[in-house]
């Protein structure tokens, strides 16, 4: 109510989700001149009682001069309640898949989807990659559910403004390599082999040259591959090579050994 403050008593309709719906909250913003609509949760007090069973596409409605309450049987239980929807039913503009009819809908649903589909979309996107996990500092939360926020309305504007139809799964994945690659840290040693291949091999530019020469060895000086020894892709060998990355100080076999260990792990 504080938020709705400045606009409430403007004719204004608000469209809710369960979370916030109840006949009471309804009731205090009709008084206060603002309608509402939204999903609401059966066992909210002041709630009236409907069938337990519906078959698909059956609807119920139950009233009391200002509110309007709604059970419509889709795929699932779809419970609604309203002050500013009569109790009918109109065409979705879509044919029922079964019966090859125009499918429809109670009013109420049609304009909800229209009002606060894109919301709902959202957050069923954002739950199937959501990257917060449970924490008793609720900052945490709200910043990891303001960060999934943020990259979601990126991949929207990536959508919009480059055509390409990537999924939001992969546009994620995509996006975490770039970022590593960008601002890379140095992970702390902790003892044990090193790793081959890290995004920080990744922020200069590699090219393959000779392996300096020795004293003893001269002009054949040779060195073990690094990628031959200590891969994970194929069978490890002791391979010895005249050729390095010198921004690295890497001894590499020109090909595949190369492109792994510099470049093909992030790309």
């Amino acid at each position: 109510m504080t938020l709705l403050a400045p606009h409430l008593g403007k004719g204004h309709v608000l469209f809710v989700d369960n979370w916030y719906s109840s006949p009471m909250l309804f009731q205090h913003l009709l008084h206060q001149g603002t309608g509402a609509c939204g999903t609401v949760r059966l066992n909210r007090r002041g709630m009236p009682t409907f069938p337990k069973k519906m078959k698909r596409g059956e609807v119920t409605f139950r009233e009391n001069g200002t509110q309007l309450a709604v059970k419509w049987q889709d795929k699932r239980d779809v419970n609604f309640l309203t002050t500013v929807h009569p109790s009918s039913m109109a065409q979705s503009g879509r044919l029922d898949h079964f019966t090859g009819e125009p499918k429809v809908k109670p009013a109420c649903v049609l304009d909800y989807n229209k009002k606060m589909g894109a919301v709902d979309r959202a957050d069923m996107i954002t739950s199937f990659v959501d990257c917060a996990r449970k924490s008793t500092k609720w900052y945490k939360k709200l910043f990891f559910h303001l960060l999934d926020t943020a990259v979601l309305n990126v991949y929207t504007v990536h959508r919009k403004l480059s055509e390409e139809r990537m999924p939001y799964k992969d546009f994620r994945l995509k996006l975490v390599k770039e970022l590593i690659q960008e601002h890379p840290l140095p992970r702390r040693s902790t003892g044990g082999r090193p790793c081959v291949n890290t995004p920080l091999r990744l922020t200069g530019r590699h090219f393959p040259s000779f392996v300096p020469p020795t004293e003893a060895q001269g002009q054949s000086t040779r060195r073990h591959c690094r990628v031959c020894l200590y891969t994970t892709r194929r069978k490890r060998e002791r391979k010895l090579t005249r050729y390095m990355c010198s921004s690295c100080d890497t001894a590499l076999c020109p090909a595949p050994c190369f492109e792994e260990g510099c470049v093909s792990v992030f790309s």
